[in-house]
């Protein structure tokens, strides 16, 4: 023998109209389109955050001084400032050296023809740069870098 309980139902919930209904479904269908286009816009925002270039010294192909964090220095022509490296031409650095009288000097040196493997070019990665200065035109160094070159053209 089975028994059958008999429960009585809550009233039904009252329908609300097809006006109400459609409303309600265009308001949800606004609110996703904003929170898509915030995405978007979020997703925009951080991709040009991540190309631009993290150090812009100034104009490409001026001379630029660059300070590494071992404390090397390296002069040449901005190539390119990208987001993750700085790119130098016509490099040279500072070799110190001691004279035959026992004092100490220095002397410009060009990597291109005095390194071994002839470098054209110098990437450094941003986060080893301690420090970017432009080369002044009238500078001592300005001076021997075009004294060298004068003598590399010969």
């Amino acid at each position: 023998m089975s028994a059958r309980l008999d429960i009585p139902l809550a009233e039904p919930l009252v329908q609300q109209p097809a006006v109400a209904r459609a409303w309600r479904g265009a308001a949800m269908l606004v609110l996703a389109a904003i929170a898509a286009a915030a995405l978007a816009a979020l997703a925009v925002a951080a991709w040009l955050h991540a190309t631009r270039p993290a150090i812009v010294p100034g104009p490409v192909g001026q001379w630029y001084a660059v300070q590494v964090q071992n404390g090397q220095m390296f002069y040449g022509v901005l190539r390119e400032a990208g987001p993750r490296q700085l790119q130098l031409g016509d490099v040279y650095y500072v070799q110190p050296f001691t004279q035959p009288d026992g004092r100490q000097g220095n002397r410009v040196v060009s990597r291109e023809r005095n390194d071994w493997h002839g470098p054209t070019s110098l990437t450094i990665p941003v986060d080893r740069i301690v420090s970017v200065e432009t080369v002044g035109g009238e500078s001592q160094l300005a001076r021997l870098i075009a004294q060298d070159q004068g003598r590399a053209a010969k």
